[in-house]
C-alpha cells in the first residue's frame, strides 16, 4: 500500500468522505421525508422508486460516457449529483424537486447508501479509473481495501443520524462536496480517441478480436448483474423488517445486527486478495457465494436473536468478500476502453432487476410464507454461481501485479 501512486490514495479519500455521508443519508433521508416532512409512505415509497429506477439507467450513460470522453470529467460531474441532491433536500419540500434528488442521489438502490456504495452513477467510472491507475498492480488488494474503506466509513456515518435531520444533511452534504474536490488533481490516464484496442501496433485483425471479446464479456457480466440484481432486491430492502417480525425485537436491537453485519463486511474484504491468489478471481466469487447462499436460507428460520447475528453476518461477510474479486475479473478480462463501460453495464443490470424485484417482494411477504422470497433469491443465486463457471475464466493475481489466466 505504501507504493501506491498519489491518484489511487486519492480516489481511496474520495470514496471514504462520500461513503460517510451515505452511511448518514441511508438511515435519515426515509425518516426525514415520513417524520419531518409528513410525506405518506405512498410518496416515500414513489421517492425512493424513481431513485432504485433512474440510478442504473445514469449510471449505463455515464459509464459508457466514461469511455467515450474524459474519465475524470465525467466523475467529476457524478461525484456533484450527490452534494446537489443533499442541497435540494434541505432546501425545498416541493415533491417533484424531492423526486429529482432521488434521482442525481441514487436513493432507493437496495442497500447502497447504508452500506456505503453510495453514488451508483459514479461507481462506473470511478471503479475505471482505479483499474487505470493500477496496472501492474493486485486489483483484488486495491478493490479489497476500498471496500474495506467504504464499508467501515458508511458505519461511522450511520452514527450521524444521532444528530438533528438538518445537521446530519448538512454534514452530508460538506463531506460529499469535499469528496468531489479531493479527485481534481487526478491526472487522466485514459486517452479515448486513441483508444481502439489494446494492441500496441494498432493491428486492426487484433483490434476487431478484442472489441469482439469485450463485447461479449459485457453480455456476460449484464447477464450474470442482473441475477444478482434479481436475488438482492427480493430479500436486502426488507431484510430489517424481517428481523423484526421474526425476532419481536425492538429497533435499536435490529439496528444493532445491521451494525455487527457491516462491521464484520467491512473488514472480511481483506481476504479477498488471499481468496484471490489462492483460488483465482472467478472461483474468489464462486466459493464465497456458496457460503452466503446457504447462510441466506437460512435467514427466515433463525427464530433466535443469536441464530439471526450468525446467519447474517455470515451472509454478509462472504457477499461483501466476493466483490472485490468480482471488480478485478471484470478489469481484467475487458480492454481498457471498455472498463467504464462493462462497470456501467454490470450496475444497470444489477439495479433494474432489484428495483423490480423489490416491488414484488412487497405483496409476496404480505400474501406468502417469509421463505418463499428467500427461496427464490436462493435459486437465482444458484443460477448465478452456476453462470460464473461457465462464463468466465479463472485468472490468477500473483503478488507484483502479474496475473495468470488458466
Amino acid at each position: 500500500m505504501c507504493n501506491w501512486d498519489r491518484d489511487v490514495w486519492l480516489l481511496l479519500a474520495s470514496r471514504g468522505l462520500r461513503s460517510v455521508a451515505g452511511g448518514a443519508l441511508g438511515v435519515v433521508t426515509g425518516l426525514y421525508l415520513y417524520y419531518y416532512l409528513h410525506l405518506s409512505l405512498t410518496e416515500v415509497g414513489i421517492f425512493f422508486g424513481v431513485g432504485a429506477f433512474t440510478a442504473p439507467l445514469l449510471s449505463l450513460l455515464f459509464g459508457r460516457l466514461g469511455d467515450k470522453y474524459s474519465r475524470k470529467v465525467i466523475l467529476l460531474l457524478t461525484l456533484a449529483f450527490l452534494p446537489i441532491a443533499t442541497a435540494i433536500l434541505l432546501i425545498t419540500r416541493y415533491y417533484p424537486l424531492l423526486l429529482l434528488a432521488a434521482a442525481l442521489g441514487g436513493f432507493g438502490t437496495a442497500g447502497a447508501l447504508a452500506s456505503g456504495s453510495v453514488g451508483a452513477v459514479a461507481a462506473p467510472v470511478q471503479t475505471a479509473i482505479l483499474a487505470d491507475k493500477t496496472e501492474g498492480m493486485d486489483r483484488s488488494m486495491v478493490y479489497a481495501v476500498f471496500n474495506l474503506v467504504s464499508g467501515t466509513a458508511s458505519a461511522i456515518g450511520a452514527l450521524l443520524a444521532n444528530l438533528s435531520y438538518r445537521d446530519a444533511f448538512y454534514a452530508a452534504l460538506a463531506l460529499s462536496a469535499i469528496s468531489l474536490f479531493v479527485v481534481l488533481p487526478i491526472k487522466e490516464e485514459h486517452k479515448p480517441k486513441y483508444r481502439t484496442n489494446d494492441d500496441p501496433n494498432g493491428n486492426s485483425r487484433t483490434m476487431t478480436q478484442q472489441i469482439r471479446r469485450d463485447l461479449t464479456y459485457i453480455k456476460r457480466f449484464a447477464i450474470v448483474g442482473a441475477l444478482n440484481g434479481t436475488a438482492q432486491g427480493l430479500i436486502t430492502p426488507f431484510l430489517p423488517i424481517i428481523f423484526k417480525m421474526v425476532l419481536h425485537v425492538s429497533n435499536g436491537v435490529v439496528g444493532d445486527i445491521f451494525f455487527i453485519g457491516g462491521l464484520a463486511a467491512a473488514f472480511t474484504s481483506l481476504t479477498a486478495p488471499i481468496f484471490s491468489r489462492i483460488f483465482g478471481l472467478r472461483d474468489a466469487i464462486i466459493i464465497p457465494r456458496i457460503i452466503s447462499t446457504i447462510a441466506l436460507i437460512l435467514i427466515p428460520f433463525s427464530t433466535t436473536l443469536y441464530l439471526a447475528v450468525v446467519t447474517y453476518v455470515i451472509y454478509v461477510m462472504f457477499r461483501v468478500s466476493s466483490l472485490a474479486p468480482q471488480q478485478a475479473l471484470m478489469m481484467e478480462l475487458v480492454g481498457r476502453g471498455s472498463r467504464s463501460t462493462v462497470s456501467g453495464v454490470n450496475q444497470a443490470a444489477r439495479l433494474l432487476p432489484s428495483a423490480t424485484a423489490t416491488t414484488a417482494a412487497g405483496p409476496m411477504l404480505d400474501y406468502l410464507p417469509i421463505p418463499v422470497p428467500f427461496a427464490i433469491a436462493f435459486i437465482v443465486n444458484v443460477i448465478n454461481i452456476a453462470l460464473y463457471r461457465r462464463f468466465f475464466p479463472n485468472p490468477k493475481p500473483m503478488r507484483g501485479g502479474v496475473t495468470v489466466i488458466e
